[in-house]
């Protein structure tokens, strides 16, 4: 999940890079796009029959891929419309949501270790970027939506994990969210130049990648502590800031970073401690 994470937030950087030239469905028509080719070539090598897997999946499956495509487009058009740092901290009540629908629908114990872990990566999130919440309204409320509907996808990506493979599942997301996608954006389509092209691809190879790890990593461990490793997006996207787009690291955003990475190492010992028993 860690690194999903990071894969993840390499992604948003060339989100952030090509938001002035193409919008935000072409954006996410590449993104599925290249993903859609990944996830076919996985299908291929290990044989696997698509009908018969979504046919298990059943509502579940569709259901991750319609609140992950609006969960995707919400946060491309809130990234490139306000302050990354309001939409990363509101991005990042997504585990919040992940919790709350897993007790709800997947009856998984919200014990007091993921709830105090949570709080305080919400807090380290809160410090590290220092949000000030300042930006257009309705970018944030649509940030805000985007961590809902993420919540309930990656619910139903946690309930799929008894029934439908990984590479299924991604196959199947790309191609919902593809056809979805190319629908919106041909009549604002755009011809990006060779660079901005380049930074498209780029855009679907690292979502690709996040795509994958996120998918293992849900069918591997329950949906509410998984989701608490996405935190350490927030650590990934100060470091990738400072470094490709030069904003300074003040001291509020390293204690947050540490924060963050303090509640992920409990989370993790205490699981492992867990097994151990």
């Amino acid at each position: 999940m860690l690194l999903s994470a990071l894969s993840f937030s390499v992604m948003q950087v060339f989100v952030k890079l090509t938001s002035s030239e193409v919008g935000t469905f072409e954006q996410t028509f590449f993104r599925n796009l290249v993903s859609l080719f990944i996830a076919a070539g996985m299908v291929r090598r290990e044989k696997l029959r698509v009908f018969q897997e979504m046919k298990r999946g059943r509502w579940a499956l569709w259901g991750r891929s319609f609140f992950g495509f609006l969960g995707v487009v919400l946060f491309f058009y809130a990234t490139g419309q306000a302050r990354q740092a309001d939409v990363a901290m509101l991005n990042r009540a997504s585990p919040v949501f992940v919790t709350l629908f897993a007790a709800l629908f997947l009856k998984e114990k919200i014990t007091p270790v993921k709830v105090a872990s949570t709080f305080l990566c919400l807090t380290g999130a809160y410090v590290a970027m220092q949000p000030s919440f300042d930006s257009n309204p309705f970018p944030l409320l649509a940030a805000l939506s985007a961590a809902v509907v993420s919540g309930v996808a990656y619910t139903m990506l946690s309930y799929c994990k008894n029934y439908v493979n990984p590479s299924v599942i991604v196959f199947h997301f790309s191609a919902f969210s593809t056809v979805c996608s190319l629908v919106l954006m041909l009549p604002r389509f755009v011809v990006p130049s060779l660079p901005v092209l380049a930074m498209l691809l780029l855009i679907g190879v690292f979502a690709a990648g996040g795509q994958f790890l996120l998918t293992y990593a849900y069918q591997r461990a329950p949906a509410s502590e998984v989701s608490i490793y996405q935190y350490s997006g927030v650590v990934f996207t100060a470091a990738l800031s400072y470094l490709v787009f030069g904003e300074s690291l003040s001291g509020s955003s390293l204690l947050g970073g540490a924060l963050i990475l303090g509640a992920i190492f409990w989370v993790f010992q205490h699981h492992r401690t867990h097994l151990e028993a």
